[in-house]
């Protein structure tokens, strides 16, 4: 049960927040911006609270269940302190970010822009650092046709992209004090290395075996 006490306590308190500041939001209430901070997506208050609480149950009931139905459930024991620290990490950097949308729509001054890609450079750091940790199974880490084939694949793939993620990680972190010119290009080719990469190691390592 401790495993629950940290992701029940953040929904638990985001419900709370939004509560508390419910009365104070605009009717209409910015849900996203762009690199240069400027709001460019709207939602009615509801909208954005059950939405936004949705995404933080939904894949906290999602990272509780579906190891239960995992053909490979067996190997979940392998990784368990793992497995539960992403899930609070991200439930973690998720529940940061309702809090300065609730903080922006009743008028403080947060400087969104610049958060985002420093809120996805830690979630890829903390990916990078647990991936090497986490056995083969249907619904986490990197799932090609190839490393779900292979133990050996699966294990050399999430010891490489460990690295792509951390320092992908990293450089969005730094990203944050660049020019706004350079965070676009930045943030594209970080994600798209992380992406392919891996997925044509995982390939390359397979044909390699055979």
């Amino acid at each position: 049960m401790k495993k629950h006490v940290l992701p029940l306590t953040m929904i638990g308190l985001l419900i709370l927040a939004w509560i508390l500041a419910f009365p104070k939001l605009p009717e209409q209430m910015p849900i996203h911006w762009d690199v240069n901070g400027e709001a460019n997506g709207f939602a009615s208050k509801l909208n954005a609270m059950f939405s936004t609480l949705g995404i933080m149950v939904i894949l906290y009931l999602s990272m509780v269940f579906l190891p239960k139905v995992d053909p490979r459930k067996t190997n979940y024991k392998y990784f368990s302190k793992s497995y539960n620290i992403i899930l609070n990490a991200i439930l973690g950097v998720l529940f940061v970010i309702n809090i300065l949308m609730l903080a922006n729509a009743i008028g403080y001054d947060v400087p969104i822009g610049s958060i985002g890609p420093l809120v996805v450079g830690i979630i890829f750091m903390i990916l990078g650092n647990y991936m090497p940790q986490v056995r083969s199974n249907f619904f986490i880490g990197i799932r090609t046709p190839w490393t779900l084939s292979s133990d050996e694949v699966w294990k050399k793939t999430h010891r490489a992209a460990s690295k792509i993620f951390f320092f992908g990680g990293l450089v969005m972190i730094l990203a944050t004090f660049a020019p706004v010119s350079w965070k676009v290009p930045v943030l594209f080719t970080v994600i798209a290395l992380t992406i392919v990469a891996p997925y044509i190691y995982s390939y390359l390592l397979f044909k390699r075996n055979l």
